[in-house]
């Protein structure tokens, strides 16, 4: 009997690239959507790079802005992983400027996965659909069944987009034999698999390449790409996972923590990794002008805790600890010369 095939969007983004090894690693075969020939044979080397077995994947070029190819990408698809989504490195200056190719993109897929048939439909969402836009909520604890106020004025137009993609996940599936499982994972670290960076390891890189001298007095949840890359995989399966808003997070660390740790473990780097902090004061000053500001005073001092009992019950993780996760972020952005001391 053939394996199962699983279709993956987004396959040469970091987080998808962990999947897709995963996968193949566990024996499906994998169609992984990407928008140029030259990302799926990034996607081909990577796999061959790690020992996974390359001709389990299969490439098929398709774009979240056009409805272009998506109905053919399901054939003979029984499941999908949803990864692709916008995740600018500068926010835009209208809060819902991403919502088009997120919420658009989002409904393309699952509507196409609907109509292919596929069971279930396991989506890359983020903590940033759930904590932000909740004033005068202090260090309660966030969980699936908190959901981000995108008409707040203290939101990221990349906040308001998951928000807005996931809920319309959930819009499409409704009614339908079709189910979905959202992994909403936090800052994602942990190690690359080839010179392709997510966004939160690039905040590391700036701290390893002294390109950030001070850091505000932010906290954020924490998680390795490995564990991520993990839960999706796990909730393809998982009975208990249909209809469920998964939270995959380590632990929390200040910004301030995150480069100590950096410093700690590669000392050659210390010198550049910032250990002051950016004044309170000055950010607020900020915030009354620059709408980025405001969404960061919004977040001073603050502790989001963050739920993660189901995910790690239902599907049977265990985390690695932000340690690990800090540590094999900084080692690989060294090993691929992305960083130099």
């Amino acid at each position: 009997m053939d394996a199962t095939r699983v279709l993956v969007t987004g396959a040469s983004g970091f987080i998808a690239k962990h999947i897709v090894l995963q996968l193949v690693e566990a024996g499906y075969r994998v169609r992984g959507t990407v928008r140029r020939d030259a990302k799926a044979e990034e996607v081909s080397g990577m796999l061959r790079r790690h020992g996974g077995d390359a001709a389990l994947f299969e490439p098929h070029l398709a774009d979240l802005t056009s409805d272009a190819g998506w109905d053919e990408a399901m054939i003979g698809c029984d499941l999908l992983v949803h990864t692709a989504s916008p995740f600018p490195r500068s926010q835009p200056r209208e809060k819902f400027g991403l919502v088009d190719v997120a919420r658009g993109g989002t409904v393309r897929v699952v509507g196409a996965a609907v109509r292919a048939g596929v069971s279930r439909v396991v989506l890359t969402s983020s903590i940033a659909s759930i904590v932000y836009g909740h004033p005068g909520r202090g260090e309660r604890w966030f969980g699936e069944a908190d959901v981000s106020n995108v008409e707040s004025s203290d939101i990221s137009p990349y906040a308001v987009s998951k928000t807005l993609a996931e809920r319309a996940a959930w819009e499409a599936v409704d009614g339908t034999r079709t189910e979905l499982t959202t992994i909403n994972p936090s800052l994602v670290f942990g190690p690359l698999l080839d010179r392709t960076m997510g966004t939160s390891v690039q905040l590391i890189a700036m701290m390893m390449s002294g390109r950030l001298p001070v850091l505000p007095d932010v906290t954020f949840g924490i998680v390795d790409v490995r564990d991520v890359a993990a839960a999706h995989v796990a909730a393809l399966t998982a009975s208990k996972a249909a209809g469920r808003r998964l939270v995959v997070s380590a632990e929390e660390r200040s910004l301030l923590d995150i480069a100590r740790q950096v410093a700690e473990g590669h000392p050659a780097f210390a010198g550049r990794v910032p250990r002051r902090r950016l004044p309170t004061w000055a950010v607020k000053a900020a915030a009354v002008v620059s709408p980025p500001a405001r969404m960061l005073a919004a977040e001073l001092g603050r502790t989001k805790r963050l739920e993660t009992a189901p995910a790690r019950e239902i599907l049977g993780l265990a985390f690695r600890s932000g340690d690990e996760a800090i540590d094999a972020a900084a080692s690989s952005l060294l090993a691929e010369g992305l960083v130099t001391p």
